[in-house]
């Protein structure tokens, strides 16, 4: 009896991984954000060593991100004109070509700050096709019954490469410096992939050859707009990532500011990976659309008060506390927000509106990321913390007098949109 309990318990958590090749994206995913988030880290520890300036993290950050502002849309139409499966090959070759042109630059010497940026910059664009490419597909790797728990792993993946990728390379970093990290991310990207390969999948959307890239991206623009619980779900992902994820900038300078040593940045960045590896798998086995709204809802107001914590640290010990349960409770609003958008995308414009959900996200992050490393110069990273936790929790709890949102809270949103 125990051990049927058992086997229910994980079916229901993992029932996604029956399906073969959503195993081989799952795997491919991990690696390449895994290798884009040690990236993050490398990047910005070394830039603070040239240059001793958050502002100056901030730009490399914001230069790897601002592509998820313009790029998306194209990445969409591409998902949807032509296979997926391909489309993000292609994206993994071409960042694993960048990162191993930037590890070459390091170890020759030649790498200076501009340089360094510009190579971001490229990551940055290659990885807005690949993650667009990847949650295009995977809806149709697995039933749609299954989706949730499928959009929900896969959102392991992306978040608890927070904790795999800033592991993986911490040898590297500690013994051989930023040169050899960069290099241990290309082996990453190297595993997506041979992972992707394995994939047999083949989709596309409804688009023919013919069909106008700007005038499809006007028409699943218009159709997301003119859906109202899509368009409240965009508007609380954008202010969800703008004021509680915008945090890559912030870890070099409150780990140099408040903990003595800017490599404490890539410990943060592991808690919070490996909080949000917690934060998604309690939440990927629930099915009821009513308990999904309410999570969305104590995930969101729990996000800003989680920065509070980090905002309060004074050693690492409590540092790690609050890193990782602002990885918990933000993993937890994106993967169920995410799964939400998904449900109301019909397959045949999928791509198109995936790629407007990533404007948002990748966007607005990229530009508080740019924003906060001058806000933390200027009025110190702790208060900054305080700032934006507090107005979060503050944006949600506001939120419940809006009728459209009360209703999503309650499981308005329940099953994976049909084919128009």
């Amino acid at each position: 009896m125990e051990l049927a309990k058992a086997r229910a318990t994980r079916d229901r958590y993992l029932t996604a991984l029956h399906y073969r090749d959503f195993r081989w994206i799952m795997l491919g995913s991990l690696g390449g954000q895994s290798a884009y988030w040690a990236l993050i880290i490398a990047r910005g520890v070394l830039v603070l060593e040239m240059t001793d300036s958050a502002g100056w993290v901030g730009v490399a950050t914001f230069a790897a991100m601002v592509p998820r502002f313009v790029m998306p849309p194209f990445a969409g139409y591409l998902a949807d004109r032509f296979d997926r499966r391909s489309v993000l090959a292609i994206a993994y070759v071409l960042q694993t070509l960048n990162v191993l042109l930037l590890a070459g630059l390091a170890f020759a010497d030649l790498l200076g700050v501009g340089i360094l940026i510009g190579l971001s910059l490229l990551n940055g664009t290659f990885r807005a096709f690949q993650m667009t490419a990847t949650q295009a597909l995977v809806p149709n790797l697995v039933s749609k019954k299954h989706l949730l728990n499928a959009i929900a792993l896969n959102q392991m993946s992306l978040q608890g490469a927070r904790l795999v990728g800033p592991a993986l390379i911490a040898p590297a970093l500690i013994f051989g410096g930023t040169s050899a990290a960069f290099l241990a991310c290309a082996v990453l990207y190297v595993v997506s992939i041979a992972s992707i390969l394995a994939v047999r999948t083949r989709s596309t959307g409804a688009l023919t050859k013919g069909a106008g890239m700007l005038t499809s991206i006007v028409e699943a623009a218009s159709y997301a707009w003119a859906d109202r619980r899509l368009r409240v779900i965009f508007i609380l992902i954008a202010l969800h990532c703008a004021m509680t994820m915008s945090f890559e900038t912030i870890l070099p300078v409150l780990s140099q500011q408040v903990l003595g040593e800017p490599e404490h940045a890539n410990n943060l960045m592991m808690a919070v990976g490996a909080g949000a590896l917690v934060g998604v798998f309690a939440i990927s086995g629930i099915r009821n659309s009513q308990s999904r709204g309410i999570i969305l809802l104590v995930a969101g107001a729990l996000s800003g008060a989680s920065m509070i914590v980090l905002a309060s640290a004074t050693n690492l010990a409590s540092a790690l506390v609050g890193a990782a349960a602002m990885g918990g409770t933000q993993a937890a609003f994106m993967a169920i927000a995410g799964a939400m958008v998904q449900a109301l995308a019909p397959d045949e414009m999928r791509g198109r509106i995936t790629g407007f959900s990533h404007i948002i996200i990748g966007g607005t992050m990229a530009v508080l990321n740019l924003v906060n490393g001058f806000a933390a110069d200027a009025i110190g990273v702790s208060n900054l913390l305080w700032i934006l936790g507090l107005g979060f929790t503050a944006i949600v709890v506001a939120s419940l007098a809006l009728g459209s949102l009360r209703g999503i809270y309650r499981g308005a949103v329940e099953a994976p949109a049909a084919a128009a």
